[in-house]
C-alpha cells in the first residue's frame, strides 16, 4: 500500500543522478504541486457491465464507498481520477455522515481525515491495554508506574467515553515522582505535514485523570512541539515547563528546538480525588513550517509520601489535530493531486 500512495501522491526520481550523490526520492513537502483535471473520454469510465450511468449517478454512487478506499480507485480512468480528485465530490462524502457540514476544502484534507488517525488519535496505548509500550519513561521513582486493570481507590472510568475504546484500565503513580512521555513524529508524514503547513490546524490534547477517595495527588499534562525529527536525549522538565496559556519559541534542549512547551497541572485535595475529570489544552500558535515531532507528557505523585500506589491516575489520553479549525483559504483553486 506504501508504494501505491508513493504513486499517487509525490514521488519523484531524480532524473540525472550526478546532481546528487544520493538519490532525491520524494519532493520536499514545501515543493509540492498538484495537477488539474485531466482530459478524458467523456462516456470512458460511465459503463459498468456494458451498461450506462450518467456521470451524476456513478459519483452517487462513489460517495458512498468507504472513504478510505476511494483514492485508489482514481487509477480506474482519467474520468474518475476527476471525480474522486475534486473537492466538491469529498465535501458529498462529508455531507453523508454530517449534513450540511462540509467545507470548501482541498479533497486530499478530507481523504487525510478519513484514511488517518491525524485528526482522530495519535496517541498510542492511552490505557496500557500494551503495557509501557509506545512510552518512554522518564522518572519512576517511588514504587514506580503501575497499570490497574480497574482504577483502585477512585470511581471506574467512565461509560461511553470514545478515547477509552471500551477499556477498563489506567496508569497508576507512587510517593515520589512517575513521568513518562510518547514522541508522535511527524516527519513521515508527509500529506499531514503539507496540511499542516498550508492550514495549521490546531493541536488539541487531552487525557482523563482522577486521584483516590483517601489521598490527595498532583496531576500534570504537557504538550511540546519540536523543530526536530529525532530526540537525542529524553526531555527533562526542569527547564522548559511553563503555565498554561503562554508559550516560548525556540528554545532548545541539547540539540533540539523546542517551538512550544504547554504545562497544564491539576491538584487533588485529600478526600476529594475518586471523580475522574477531563485535562484539555489546545495549541492554535505554532510555526507549522518547522514543526516536526510533537511530545505529550504525564506526571503524577500523591502529596502525603504513602507506600505504594497513592497518586494520580490518567487514562484515555489524545493528541490530534483539529480539522474543525481547518478554514478554507480564500486563493485555493480545485487541484487534483498526482
Amino acid at each position: 500500500m506504501g508504494s501505491l500512495k508513493s504513486k499517487l501522491f509525490d514521488t519523484m526520481e531524480i532524473s540525472d543522478a550526478k546532481e546528487a550523490k544520493i538519490p532525491k526520492l520524494y519532493v520536499p513537502v514545501e515543493e509540492f504541486q498538484f495537477h488539474g483535471p485531466l482530459e478524458d473520454d467523456t462516456s470512458n469510465g460511465l459503463f459498468l457491465n456494458d451498461v450506462y450511468f450518467p456521470e451524476e449517478i456513478i459519483i452517487k454512487i462513489l460517495t458512498f464507498l468507504p472513504p478510505e478506499q476511494l483514492l485508489p480507485l482514481s487509477l480506474v480512468c482519467k474520468k474518475w481520477c476527476n471525480i474522486i480528485k475534486s473537492d466538491s465530490f469529498w465535501m458529498d462524502v462529508y455531507n453523508n455522515q454530517f449534513p450540511n457540514k462540509a467545507k470548501r476544502l482541498p479533497w486530499y484534507v478530507y481523504y487525510l481525515y478519513y484514511s488517518t488517525d491525524d485528526f482522530r488519535n495519535l496517541l498510542k496505548n492511552g490505557n496500557g491495554q500494551e503495557g509501557f509500550k509506545h512510552w518512554t519513561i522518564l522518572k519512576n521513582f517511588g514504587d514506580e508506574f503501575i497499570i490497574e486493570p480497574v482504577p483502585k481507590g477512585s470511581d471506574p472510568l467512565p461509560e461511553g467515553v470514545p478515547e477509552f475504546c471500551g477499556r477498563k484500565s489506567c496508569f497508576t503513580t507512587s510517593f515520589y515522582e512517575c513521568c513518562k512521555i510518547q514522541v508522535i513524529r511527524l516527519e513521515n508524514k508527509r500529506l499531514l505535514r503539507y496540511v499542516i503547513n498550508k492550514f495549521k490546524p490546531h493541536i488539541y490534547v487531552s487525557e482523563w485523570y482522577a486521584g483516590r477517595f483517601d489521598c490527595g495527588c498532583e496531576y500534570k499534562l504537557t504538550i511540546k512541539g519540536l523543530a526536530s525529527e529525532s530526540m537525542q536525549k529524553p526531555m527533562e522538565d526542569e527547564d522548559l515547563e511553563i503555565e498554561y496559556d503562554r508559550m516560548e519559541y525556540h528554545r532548545t534542549e541539547g540539540d533540539e528546538i523546542v517551538l512550544f512547551s504547554l504545562l497544564k497541572p491539576a491538584i487533588i485535595p485529600q478526600w476529594e480525588g475518586k471523580e475522574w475529570n477531563k485535562m484539555e489544552i489546545t495549541v492554535d500558535e505554532y510555526e507549522s513550517k518547522t514543526l516536526k515531532t510533537l511530545v505529550f507528557q504525564h506526571e503524577g505523585v500523591d502529596t502525603q509520601f504513602w507506600k505504594g500506589h497513592y497518586g494520580s491516575k490518567m487514562a484515555g489520553g489524545v493528541v490530534k489535530f483539529l480539522f474543525e479549525s481547518i478554514q478554507p483559504i480564500e486563493e485555493h483553486i480545485e487541484e487534483p493531486c498526482d
